[in-house]
């Protein structure tokens, strides 16, 4: 296992093509970041949510994936290379950190507080050399927001696939075959 560089991170990481039916774009820079959570146990959900997992990555990429059935939904891809142990520790953290939060927890930003009212543990997709899914609920408005994570370690390199439902408190899916086609390319 070697940690790869800012360069094969980009060549590694999803483009047009590689998963049939949906369209991938680079997002430029990286996500604000910011959420620190209340509780020093849901610190690593909070490092995921705000896009920069914990232990810090050597380098990073970032991509947006969209397409599938609907057209609609969109999938945010982090791509992240650590050092051999620090990879495995990602996924070792968040499976402490869903068990610890599973009741919720508080973020606070520049913005003010952001309010998690569950981690659950979804079933994981059978890709790359350790991975894990969990479903955060957050809120908006009032209205509850299901985030689903599916996070991937291939080597010291860790795929975090984000997406969202805005729409209703129904848990959205991350499509299995973006999922394998990012791992499939960092074999």
């Amino acid at each position: 296992m070697r940690t790869l560089s800012k360069q094969e991170l980009d060549e590694a990481a999803l483009a047009n093509g590689d998963a049939q039916g949906y369209v991938v774009t680079e997002m430029p820079g990286s996500p604000p970041g910011g959420e620190k959570a209340d509780k020093a146990e849901c610190r690593p959900i909070a490092a995921v949510i705000s896009g920069k997992p914990e232990p810090v990555a050597a380098a990073s990429v970032y991509r947006q994936i969209v397409g599938g059935k609907d057209d609609q939904q969109v999938v945010t891809e982090f791509l992240t290379a650590h050092k051999p142990a620090d990879a495995q520790k990602v996924l070792a953290d968040l499976r402490a950190a869903i068990k610890a939060c599973a009741g919720g927890f508080t973020t606070r930003t520049g913005d003010g507080p952001s309010q998690y009212s569950g981690v659950k543990e979804l079933t994981a997709p059978e890709a790359g050399d350790d991975a894990l899914a969990y479903q955060v609920t957050g809120s908006l408005e009032g209205d509850s927001v299901p985030l689903v994570f599916h996070v991937v370690r291939s080597g010291a390199t860790v795929a975090i696939f984000y997406t969202a439902n805005l729409v209703d408190a129904k848990t959205p899916e991350i499509p299995v075959a973006v999922v394998t086609a990012q791992a499939d390319k960092l074999k």
